[in-house]
């Protein structure tokens, strides 16, 4: 190892400086814990972490995410953790390039686009039990992972009669009551119930947010049944832009479903707007066929 790599001058050491920093102990815990996890894995010695602040560039990350292939959600979440140091580093001259300028993971196009009723009803129907229950919960109230796995039984309240779950979403700290609709009443109606404790658990146990990340990419790898799922890409975020869409089509307007879901007008409308464009594709195609 030559001398310009050895001390603070390697990556391995800027990680350590910025998991340290203000900045990064202000980020939501969520947050935090996935992009800290990313950080250690790509900062290790055997990995990024060995080159000097002089050599690291995008060339170097590419490579480094393509050896994450097959695994589009760790893939996504390390970018994510690398473009945060990287805006971090750059702008505090830390770094002398932006290290992350046109690198891509190899996620299908649209990852986070809404998931189709269709995709949601048959993952309900193969997925494996606890899965199919934060799909579920997902699916019918837009609400992040991050969010899903701490809702619990005692957040449900009843106003002007219709129950609802009070969420305080962790990485914005808005604070939602969202109306529990007719499906989900009744999916929860068959599931195991309790005074306190979360709503969703995996083998009688809380889940954390990244174990419901990686549980569902490697369900994705692993069961027949959901091989449309694996091919698109779809992550368990497109359950937030299919709440939006459904909510859509039930006639709200993108201002409505912004409140039930604890989302900007602008995110809402950007799930819609290509729901309504491939709708009026659809109905194009048939005046088409029709003529």
């Amino acid at each position: 190892m030559t001398n310009e790599r050895r001390g603070p001058r390697i990556f391995a050491s800027l990680v350590e400086s910025f998991m340290s920093s203000p900045q990064f102990q202000e980020l939501a815990e969520n947050s935090k814990q996935l992009w800290g996890r990313e950080l250690k894995q790509a900062g290790d010695l055997a990995n990024l972490g060995i080159f000097s602040l002089k050599e690291i560039r995008p060339s170097l990350v590419q490579k480094y995410l393509d050896g994450l292939n097959g695994r589009p959600g760790k893939q996504a979440a390390a970018l994510a953790a690398l473009k945060a140091i990287d805006r971090w580093g750059t702008k505090r001259d830390k770094l002398q390039r932006q290290i992350t300028f046109g690198v891509e993971t190899n996620r299908p196009e649209g990852g986070h686009v809404p998931w189709s009723r269709g995709q949601v009803q048959r993952a309900e129907r193969v997925a494996r039990y606890d899965l199919a229950q934060a799909i579920t919960l997902g699916a019918n109230t837009g609400q992040r992972i991050s969010d899903l796995v701490r809702m619990q039984w005692s957040d449900i309240e009843k106003y002007k009669g219709h129950d609802g779950i009070n969420v305080t979403q962790e990485k914005t700290g808005r604070t939602l009551w969202v109306p529990i609709n007719d499906k989900l009443a009744a999916a929860m109606a068959t599931w195991q119930r309790r005074d306190i404790g979360p709503i969703l658990l995996r083998d009688g146990a809380p889940w954390q947010s990244r174990h419901l990340t990686d549980l569902w990419d490697y369900e994705k790898k692993t069961n027949n049944g959901l091989k449309e799922h694996k091919e698109l890409g779809l992550v368990m975020h497109g359950l937030r832009g299919h709440r939006c869409v459904q909510l859509s089509r039930e006639g709200l307007t993108d201002h409505q479903i912004g409140d039930i879901v604890g989302m900007s007008f602008r995110m809402v409308e950007r799930y819609t707007r290509l729901s309504a464009q491939r709708d009026n594709a659809l109905a194009a195609l048939g005046r088409t066929k029709g003529d």
